[in-house]
């Protein structure tokens, strides 16, 4: 029997389309930052457009744009928010 990945996240991704499936997420360590989360999205996601930088960004439960920056990522929810469809690799990250 597999072992359950999401023991300890405390940051999860979901597609604000299908807000109640969760995509991954992460346990939160010291340095990561909302431009790390950003990156590591790059890597699971695959967007449909060639320009996902220009065509997505995050958001957090209260619908606050969470902007790609250095400020400390807090722990939560949050939303992958497209106009573009995309295919995802399930996830998690120490």
């Amino acid at each position: 029997m597999p072992i359950s990945r999401s023991g300890g996240r405390n940051v999860h991704i979901y597609d604000a389309k299908k807000p109640t499936a969760v995509l991954g997420g992460l346990i939160l360590s010291n340095g990561v930052t909302n431009a790390n989360l950003y990156s590591m999205l790059g890597i699971f996601i695959v967007f449909e457009s060639p320009f996902p930088e220009e065509l997505f960004h995050l958001q957090d439960e209260k619908g606050t744009r969470i902007e790609k920056n250095n400020h400390p990522l807090q722990p939560g929810k949050y939303y992958i928010v497209t106009m573009s469809r995309f295919l995802h690799h399930p996830f998690m990250i120490k």
